[in-house]
């Protein structure tokens, strides 16, 4: 007698041995694909995000549909998914706020690109610390204390020079005469520098500029040689009266800081 069981047996065993050897060669030919072949790309990531956005679901951590992908085209999935989100949305505002509304569900899905390195950039003429505008007014300031200070000293020489004119034949002719002629070249070099600068304000030329820097030191010179020049003393000179020292000193303090400044707006450094 003929057995058939065992025969049914055979041949519902036969595709079941087939499909396995077809699961098995899969799974080697899974096996040994390269690495990180997830199948992540742009369209399935943009995919993944207008899904988000429909269901309302907050995404918390990089999908593995975006897997894989630069940070560049990761960003660029989600704005694409965001915009789609604010399609067939008739104007700006409208699409706008629906865009504002869909983007805390992809929120978490930006990848923070690095900023490139570039050169540190050069300080322009606009981002001084001051501006040579203001260097040239500060200049003419202290010029002008500079200057007042000295008329206030000449002043205070003047009526002690009317008295010692009585007793001018007394002295050396070198001494009676050299006094009298540093006074009249201080003041009008000082006179000359300050109407340059003033020129120089009112045209902007620079060459105007050095030049009234330049008669500066001159006229700081021929300062310190009439105070430190050794004088006569006169009848007018009583005992109770001093040399005004405070306001030689301040009159030599404005005349470095009218140089200084002077030089620098020159330059036009700040």
């Amino acid at each position: 007698m003929r057995h058939p069981l065992p025969a049914r047996g055979n041949r519902a065993a036969a595709p079941v041995a087939v499909t396995a050897l077809v699961l098995a060669a899969l799974g080697v030919a899974g096996c040994s694909g390269p690495p990180g072949s997830s199948g992540a790309s742009v369209e399935s990531c943009v995919q993944f995000g207008m899904s988000a956005i429909r269901q309302h679901v907050t995404v918390t951590a990089l999908p593995p549909a975006c897997q894989g992908l630069t940070a560049a085209q990761i960003d660029s999935a989600v704005g694409t998914a965001l915009r789609s989100a604010a399609s067939g949305v008739r104007g700006k505002a409208q699409r706008r706020q629906r865009i504002v509304r869909a983007s805390p569900y992809l929120a978490h899905m930006y990848v923070a690109i690095p900023a490139p390195r570039s050169e540190p950039r050069q300080l322009t003429t606009g981002t001084r610390w001051v501006s040579r505008t203001t260097l040239s007014l500060i200049a003419l300031g202290a010029w002008l204390v500079t200057v007042a200070l000295g008329l206030s000293l000449l002043a205070r020489r003047i009526p002690r020079d009317r008295t010692r004119r009585g007793a001018a034949r007394l002295r050396r002719p070198a001494a009676r005469l050299r006094l009298p002629a540093l006074n009249r070249a201080h003041l009008g070099l000082a006179a000359v520098s300050l109407l340059t600068w003033i020129v120089y304000l009112a045209s902007g030329t620079t060459g105007i500029a050095w030049g009234a820097a330049c008669l500066l030191p001159l006229v700081a010179g021929l300062g310190m040689a009439l105070v430190f020049l050794p004088r006569q003393p006169s009848s007018a000179d009583g005992p109770g009266r001093r040399a005004p020292v405070l306001t030689i000193a301040a009159h030599v303090i404005f005349a470095i800081a009218t140089i200084l400044f002077a030089a620098l707006a020159a330059i036009g450094t700040g």
